[in-house]
C-alpha cells in the first residue's frame, strides 16, 4: 500500500477524503478541517566497527524477516517518537545483536532519503570501535538469524540488503583507508 493510498478516512471525524488522494488532505467536512501530511520516517542506522584479528570490519545482521530476508544489513530500525535518533540506534544496536553501545558517543556520519519514494530518512551512526573478542553470546531472534563482520567494501551489493546499507559501508570503508573485496565472518 502507497503512501498515498494510507489514510483513506479523517483520523479526526472518519469522513472519506475525497479523490483524487494527495497530500497534504484536508478534510472536507467544514466542521473538521484537519490536514494530514505525509513526512518521512526516521530510521537510525548503526555502523559499528568491530576489530577481528588483524583487520576491522562493519558489524552486521543475517535479517530474519522481510524485506530481503536472509540478507546482510547494517543495524538499524524506526526511531520511536520518545527517542532521540542516538538513543534508537544504540537500541536497535543491542536488540538486534546483543552488543551494547554508548548513545552518546554515536556521531552522525550520514543522512539519506529512500529512493524512488522519499518516504523514509535513514540517519546512519558510527560508534566506537569494538574487540571481537569482547563481544557477548549472540542468540538469534526473529529479526536477527545471525551476526557477523563484513571485511571491505568490494562485492556487497550481492550480501547486502539494502543498497543505502552498501553505499554507506563503501563510504565508512572508504573513509578508514579500507579497500579490497569483502569478507565475512560470523561471530
Amino acid at each position: 500500500m502507497s503512501l498515498l493510498d494510507r489514510y483513506r478516512f479523517c483520523p479526526a471525524c472518519g469522513r472519506p477524503y475525497e479523490a483524487p488522494l494527495a497530500r497534504p488532505r484536508r478534510c472536507a467536512n467544514p466542521s473538521c478541517g484537519v490536514t494530514i501530511w505525509a513526512n518521512p520516517i526516521p530510521v537510525a542506522v548503526a555502523l559499528v566497527p568491530v576489530v577481528w584479528r588483524d583487520r576491522t570490519g562493519l558489524l552486521v545482521v543475517r535479517r530474519g524477516i522481510e524485506p530481503r530476508r536472509g540478507l546482510l544489513a547494517l543495524v538499524g530500525g524506526f526511531v520511536e517518537e520518545h527517542e532521540r535518533w542516538q538513543t534508537a540506534a544504540a537500541r536497535e544496536v543491542l536488540e538486534e545483536t546483543g552488543v551494547a553501545v554508548d548513545e552518546n558517543s554515536l556521531r552522525l556520519f550520514d543522512a539519506v532519503s529512500t529512493e524512488p519514494v522519499p518516504d523514509r530518512i535513514l540517519l546512519f551512526a558510527t560508534a566506537a570501535p569494538l574487540a571481537a573478542s569482547g563481544l557477548p553470546p549472540f542468540t538469534p531472534g526473529q529479526e536477527s538469524q545471525a551476526r557477523g563482520i563484513v571485511f571491505g567494501p568490494g562485492g556487497l551489493d550481492q550480501l547486502f540488503a539494502f543498497p543505502l546499507h552498501v553505499a554507506a559501508a563503501r563510504r565508512w570503508f572508504e573513509s578508514q583507508g579500507i579497500g579490497g573485496d569483502h569478507d565475512h565472518v560470523e561471530c
